[in-house]
């Protein structure tokens, strides 16, 4: 990093070139002797020398000036990731001119740009050796991220200095790629298995049937008395001569609430905020087990700074929306949750059952806190629904376990 601020603060830039360290040595060994041919009656001979220390000078900054238009580059990363895991980012530099290039650094950015308390941006150095003419050249370096969030690689800086270290051009190519840090992921618990499984079983007035009337339409049969008319196909009934109707098959979903609400008081303790963190962990790690379950309509509600809602069928791309939801998601002391809550309850399908996560030390029989709720008849009657998880009774250790936490580090460079 020492020799990257070194380029930036030059004393002199134009177009991109600038001149190094060992440059302004050169530069002043030529002053002095133009100096001295001026004042000496030697004038002719260091004058004669004084040219001939220039025209390197000057060269190095005509061939690093032309050797930089004609790079191009792409970089390639993973758009989403876990906490802690490791990945590759490939830089690959296209050379569209008609000499090969050399001793090129590529300057690459990391920054946060949403989640929970950013962190100063990292930068990270590859070296190309050659870039062949009309060729391309690629180099990648492994990292890890080891804090949620959404991050930004780029833009990056590339410079040469090439071939005698006089003079140097740096670009800086905009190329950007943007990486989200899903929250850390741990596992259920069959406590949290058999919570489900008695929702599904014991709220089947939520489920709902898709497609026309009983399911989705997967082929016809003949027709049997009690079918209704609306399910006869006549176009192929004309053809058999008998009547045949649609068939259905059924398919019951769940239909469930997520309400994730990762509180923290306004001077929160290093407690509170690991408290929080592993209520969102605990809200990834059910939205991945719930996908893998299927059968499951489910609508999120990370509640933080922001508040984000996600809903639909538990699919993979329901995963990569939830997972982006919750790993930007920034714990607040000002967050209503009782206001939420109502909502919520207004909101949701009659029969949906509520599963809320909370940092909170909060109960449902609270009527000062839930007023408006118990004010209401039909809100206080659909209390019912909800299933309170609260970390700060420790009842979150029955549902779901993390790993034994590592270092903590923005990016951890691996050669």
């Amino acid at each position: 990093m020492s020799e990257s601020n070194s380029r930036k603060a030059s004393w002199f830039r134009f177009r991109g070139v600038s001149i190094t360290r060992e440059g302004t040595y050169y530069f002043l060994v030529f002053l002095f002797i133009l100096a001295g041919a001026i004042v000496r009656s030697t004038i002719q001979l260091l004058m004669l020398l004084a040219c001939m220390l220039l025209g390197p000078l000057l060269y190095n900054a005509w061939v690093v000036y032309r050797s930089m238009r004609f790079l191009k580059f792409v970089r390639k990363v993973p758009h989403l990731l876990s906490c802690g895991e490791a990945f590759f980012v490939e830089i690959t530099a296209k050379n569209s001119g008609r000499n090969a290039i050399y001793a090129v650094v590529i300057e690459d950015q990391l920054v946060q740009t949403a989640g929970v308390d950013p962190e100063a941006g990292q930068a990270v150095e590859v070296f190309f050796a050659k870039i062949a003419k009309q060729g391309e050249a690629m180099l990648s370096y492994k990292a890890v991220i080891r804090k949620r969030g959404k991050y930004q690689l780029g833009p990056l800086t590339a410079s040469t200095a090439f071939p005698l270290g006089l003079m140097r051009n740096s670009r800086l190519d905009t190329v950007v790629s943007t990486v989200v840090v899903m929250p850390k992921l741990g596992s259920m618990t069959p406590a949290w298995r058999r919570l489900i499984q008695q929702e599904q079983s014991g709220f089947s007035s939520s489920r709902r049937q898709h497609g026309l009337l009983e399911g989705d339409f997967y082929g016809l049969r003949e027709w049997r008395s009690g079918d209704p008319k609306q399910w006869i196909h006549w176009r192929s009934s004309a053809k058999q001569g008998e009547l045949v109707v649609r068939q259905f098959e059924k398919q019951n979903q769940q239909d469930f609430v997520l309400l994730v609400d990762a509180w923290i008081p306004a001077e929160p303790t290093q407690q509170d905020k690991d408290r929080a963190e592993r209520i969102i962990s605990m809200a990834a790690t059910a939205v991945r087990d719930l996908a893998g379950v299927g059968g499951c309509h489910l609508q999120l509600i990370c509640c933080g700074t922001e508040v984000e809602t996600t809903v639909g069928t538990v699919s993979q791309a329901f995963v990569v929306q939830a997972m982006h939801d919750l790993a930007v998601q920034v714990p607040t002391d000002k967050h209503p949750i009782s206001e939420t809550l109502r909502e919520t309850l207004k909101t949701s399908k009659p029969g949906s059952r509520i599963v809320m996560l909370t940092t909170r030390n909060i109960d449902l029989s609270d009527t000062e806190l839930f007023s408006r709720i118990w004010n209401d008849p039909k809100l206080r009657t659909d209390l019912g629904r909800v299933r309170t998880i609260s970390a700060g009774r420790d009842e979150d250790a029955q549902y779901f376990h993390l790993p034994k936490p590592k270092k903590t580090e923005l990016l951890e460079e691996e050669p």
